[in-house]
């Protein structure tokens, strides 16, 4: 544990408005297997579309009049765009390692994540007031 470092990130928040934070692992057995690594990997953006998906119905039915459909609003935004992010399959990003491990989950959860995308942006945007 780094008490430190977590001390200098509050206060860098409280007096700047936003922390720099970096994700990382620890492998204390070694590293995973292809199918190891392919799963763990899917764990994150399933749970952003799973989140996602959740919270736009409650924002599609409460809208952004009120400020709980403003919340879930901003929650389904965060989480499908951190899905569709994390399944490019480039570099560090889950995306290649989903696709490594096994291409018809990756396609299956890409599309999901894009069509969530789509519904989310499109929806200001070609059926305004929706």
């Amino acid at each position: 544990m780094f008490p430190q470092g977590l001390l200098f990130a509050l206060i860098f928040g409280i007096f700047f408005g936003f922390v720099i934070a970096a994700p990382g692992a620890v492998n204390i057995w070694g590293g995973a297997r292809r199918f190891e690594m392919g799963k763990i990997a899917a764990a994150g953006p399933m749970a952003n579309i799973v989140i996602g998906a959740i919270t736009m119905i409650g924002y599609m039915e409460m809208g952004l009049d009120s400020f709980y459909g403003s919340v879930l609003g901003f929650i389904c935004m965060v989480n499908v765009f951190l899905a569709f992010f994390n399944l490019i399959p480039l570099g560090p990003l889950d995306g290649k390692k989903i696709i490594i491990w096994n291409s018809m989950v990756w396609a299956t959860m890409f599309i999901v994540s894009l069509l969530l995308l789509t519904i989310y942006v499109g929806r200001g945007i070609v059926i305004p007031g929706f």
